[in-house]
């Protein structure tokens, strides 16, 4: 049985907040409207930073390895990227890190803005598991840049078993929706983005923001293992949310 599920993502209490200073730090965040799509609501945007900007990281607990390793972890995000990391002491930044003992979470790009004082990433210290730790602060940071979970793709292809799924968790498939494990696996494994309000390339099985999907909650053999690097499309992608002012990336 599983006792954890993995990252999770912190979504703003106030999403029209979220909207507005989403909007306020980047007018691209509105998007625009694609002939033959409905129409967009008013709360429904992305979450990117402003390109060229410099984002202030505060470490609110950690000891020094704990933060080097961060530090070392977050930067490869950095050579593809059209934004700076400055790592600052004290409580003020406009992220903020604390030790998260077995849980890995974040907000999402911009809604980091909506928590002044609060965390904004939580981090479990698995020192004694260098390239899981580093795979797992890329993913965070991924969603610090915008990114969402890349098994729910709108264009997602994974074969799941619901059943093996659920019981794999210790939630039965029969349960009411309310029930919260079966909640917690349908938000978190099994639900798909809408295309119409997120930014996405082509599925990437690859890409470090997607989940490790076990063999034994799918059909016909399929799985993913935890992906320890940034793929090429998840590189391509950032790049296309964050050029540099001489640069025209290509589609994706």
């Amino acid at each position: 049985m599983n006792n954890a599920l993995p990252c999770q993502i912190k979504l703003a209490d106030d999403i029209n907040a979220s909207y507005e200073v989403a909007i306020a730090e980047n007018p691209a965040n509105r998007g625009a409207s694609t002939p033959g799509r409905r129409k967009r609501a008013a709360v429904k945007h992305t979450h990117f930073w402003a390109p060229g900007r410099t984002l202030r990281i505060a470490f609110l607990s950690g000891d020094q390895v704990f933060k080097d390793a961060t530090k070392a972890a977050a930067n490869n995000w950095l050579p593809h990227i059209n934004l700076k990391f400055d790592f600052v002491d004290g409580e003020e930044g406009d992220i903020r890190i604390i030790v998260a003992p077995g849980t890995y979470w974040s907000t999402v790009g911009t809604d980091a803005l909506l928590h002044e004082e609060a965390p904004t990433m939580g981090l479990s210290p698995d020192m004694r598991m260098p390239a899981f730790f580093a795979a797992n602060v890329m993913h965070e940071f991924g969603h610090v840049l915008g990114a969402q979970h890349e098994h729910q793709h709108p264009e997602m292809t994974i074969p799941w078993n619901r059943r093996k799924l659920y019981e794999a968790f210790g939630a039965d498939e029969h349960a009411n929706e309310d029930h919260y494990m079966r909640t917690m696996l349908d938000e978190r494994y099994l639900k798909r983005l809408d295309a119409n309000e997120v930014r996405h390339s082509a599925y990437d099985p690859k890409s470090i923001m997607h989940y490790a999907i076990r063999e034994e909650w799918t059909d016909d053999g399929f799985k993913i293992d935890l992906n320890l690097v940034l793929s090429e499309k998840d590189k391509a992608f950032m790049a296309e949310a964050y050029p540099y002012p001489d640069v025209q990336s290509e589609p994706i």
